[in-house]
């Protein structure tokens, strides 16, 4: 009303109500004052709530947790963060399009909630109960959550206080920060008597936000709490718990798309499925940032420090962002899954929909542009009135596109100069034809074909199956013979599989980084040379039984046509393909295909397809552990030194300074 009296007292019944003020809080100064202490008290208001379709509300909107694990990690002082490090932790994330911290595996420094409350970030506080060390005391252990074996403190009577006492001692300590929607009870320690006395202490002391426990849905006893959290399910297994009526709440990732090294994959195809599905509210991906220690320039962790007994080797080095806090491929990735736009094209309508859940998208400009062949031909902008949860139709004038590699149209949302979402579809094109050319003809002798015309001379080796010189314009283009491989070196989250692919021991894996090639028959039939081989890893039955045939025309032009049998009950390959060891000053090349970043089937929506230079400096990711690096994925061309690689369907390919063996041998950059 009008009556500022009466406004004054319904403040300080809200106060009192939310905040249980006593007499020495000043409402002219909102601090808190007794013997000379101050304390400074800031205030929201929202409602946290759970729809009929389990979908969760924020002021009774509906909306998708974009979120990440954070732990205290700082390159130079350990665990120790500063305030400005504190910031500048956030507003990367506010970069990167995430909305939603998960404080793993315990409450933060009040500084932290302050500046998420002021930024606008949705919190999971969690408290600090983590009991791997229990059942981690006897040796050859599997890593289960095993509640039945009587090893968990949640699970003995003595260990309530202690449960409780920590979950009273973040509960009070956060209750006033309206950032905070969840309470977790814990991480992996099992679900017990204790996490219920914990709930139920919770639930009585503050019904206005939702209980989390991840335990408690791992034992199947999930209706303890009040969302279903689930850690690292498949796609197929998460698509199956959306459609499982049993589930009658929301469902939450509180961990998902491991970051450790070059990653996470997937993530974009998560949020795919969180948007299609009511009850699938989001996730948090797994973690924030490497945890390392720089010492005289090297990143280090576990097992390089003196007097350390126990480590887990590199396993902490596991951030979506760099320990300096840069960016790698999957932070972009990561910032694709969680953008504030999904567009769509069909038909010369390129449709935007606003994923925002309180903004409208006319604080931003829409921009997009045509290219062909990776040079630009038009270029729009406008801004769009449009609200959150809904979408606008925009008709695209394109026309009859002629061009060798392709034409796309791209989109982008952008605030400021800056960039905060993009897309890119496909538009219809007609690819222009090469002029075709006669067989060049071929000389033999016992074990080379040989191949020249005007600037090029080639020698093709019978006893290897492939080039062993490759001479263009007076220079040789190749440092030795052209191979096929199935290696790559592993990434860090290829520990599991890396045994079955590398020799380990002399009882497991294919041994792929030690393989061997055998050509059964090598000849020249109607023009072209025709190859029969198989490869095999040392003292293992072949894994791969190819032909090869090679058309050498008479510009030069070299067509591989390359047909593969993989044995049956063979691991996936890490790769098929050639090796080209190349001379030393063929560094910089120029691609038309995913870039400018890394990319990989999993993990190319941070990118976008186009023509790029680059070189083998920039092409190196110096992740804490060497491992795979710099592929391009959805490649057309590719140009390094006088060769020029093409395929009307798409490669990948990658160009590096460094050997597989010697990556895969490495421990720190």
């Amino acid at each position: 009303g009008n009556n500022g009296d009466s406004e004054q007292l319904l403040l300080m019944v809200i106060r009192k109500e939310l905040f249980g003020i006593s007499e020495q809080f000043n409402f002219a100064t909102n601090r808190f004052e007794r013997a000379g202490e101050v304390i400074t008290l800031k205030a929201g208001l929202r409602k946290v709530g759970i729809s009929e379709k389990f979908e969760l509300l924020i002021n009774d909107v509906p909306v998708k947790l974009h979120g990440v694990n954070r732990h205290d990690t700082s390159k130079y002082r350990g665990w120790c963060q500063s305030d400005d490090e504190l910031r500048q932790d956030l507003l990367l994330m506010k970069d990167l399009n995430i909305n939603c911290v998960r404080t793993a595996h315990y409450p933060p420094t009040p500084k932290f909630m302050e500046m998420c409350d002021e930024l606008g970030f949705y919190v999971i506080c969690e408290t600090d109960i983590e009991t791997h060390g229990f059942v981690r005391r006897y040796a050859d252990v599997a890593y289960k959550l095993d509640v039945e074996s009587g090893e968990w403190p949640a699970t003995f009577p003595d260990w309530k206080n202690e449960h409780i006492e920590r979950m009273v001692r973040m509960v009070e300590y956060y209750k006033n920060f309206p950032s905070v929607i969840m309470w977790s009870t814990g991480n992996e320690s099992a679900h017990g008597i204790n996490h219920l006395e914990m709930i139920k202490w919770t639930k009585q002391r503050d019904n206005s936000r939702i209980v989390h426990c991840e335990d408690a849905s791992r034992k199947g006893e999930f209706k303890n709490a009040d969302v279903f959290s689930w850690m690292y399910p498949s796609l197929k297994a998460v698509e199956e718990k959306a459609n499982d009526e049993e589930i009658t709440m929301p469902i939450f990732l509180c961990e998902y798309a491991h970051a450790m090294g070059n990653g996470p994959g997937d993530v974009y195809y998560y949020n795919e499925l969180f948007d299609r599905y009511p009850k699938l509210i989001g996730g948090c991906v797994w973690e924030w940032a490497d945890h390392v220690v720089t010492v005289d320039g090297v990143e280090k962790y576990g097992g390089d420090f003196e007097g350390e007994l126990t480590y887990d080797k590199n396993f902490c080095c596991d951030g979506v962002v760099f320990a300096d806090r840069s960016f790698k491929a999957g932070s972009y990735e990561m910032k694709a899954a969680y953008q504030p736009i999904r567009t769509s094209y069909n038909d010369g309508v390129l449709t935007v929909y606003n994923r925002f859940d309180f903004t409208n998208l006319n604080e931003y400009v829409l921009c997009y542009d045509i290219e062909v062949d990776g040079n630009k031909v038009s270029l729009n902008e406008i801004v769009l009135d449009l609200n959150p949860h809904s979408e606008a139709k925009i008709n695209i004038k394109t026309d009859e596109y002629n061009c060798k590699y392709g034409a796309f149209l791209n989109v982008y949302l952008m605030k400021k100069q800056k960039q905060i979402a993009q897309s890119q579809h496909k538009l219809e094109y007609r690819i222009i034809e090469d002029s075709a050319e006669k067989l060049c003809d071929l000389t033999e002798d016992k074990d080379y074909v040989y191949a020249c015309g005007e600037k090029f001379c080639y020698k093709f080796s019978k006893n290897t199956g492939n080039f062993e010189s490759i001479n263009i314009a007076g220079t040789e283009q190749i440092a030795n013979a052209v191979s096929l491989s199935a290696f790559r070196a592993p990434t860090d989250n290829d520990c599991n599989v890396k045994a079955k692919w590398a020799f380990m021991d002399i009882w497991q894996g294919e041994n792929l980084d030690r393989v061997f090639s055998k050509i059964y028959d090598c000849r020249i039939e109607d023009g072209k040379i025709v190859v029969s081989g198989s490869l095999a890893g040392v003292s293992r039955a072949p894994f791969a039984r190819y032909s090869l045939i090679v058309s050498i025309l008479s510009n030069g032009k070299i067509d591989f046509e390359l047909n593969t049998k993989i044995r049956d009950g063979v691991i996936w390959l890490p790769r098929f393909g050639f090796d080209f060891t190349l001379p030393k000053n063929a560094n910089e090349f120029s691609y038309y295909g995913y870039g400018p970043y890394e990319s990989y089937c999993d993990l190319h929506n941070g990118s976008k397809i186009s023509m790029y230079d680059s070189n083998t400096e920039n092409e190196y990711v110096p992740y804490v552990r060497p491992q795979e690096h710099g592929n391009h994925y959805g490649t057309r061309m590719l140009k390094i030194g006088n060769m020029m690689f093409e395929s009307k369907n798409s490669f990948e390919f990658n160009v590096s300074d460094y050997r597989t063996a010697a990556l895969y041998k490495a421990e720190h950059t």
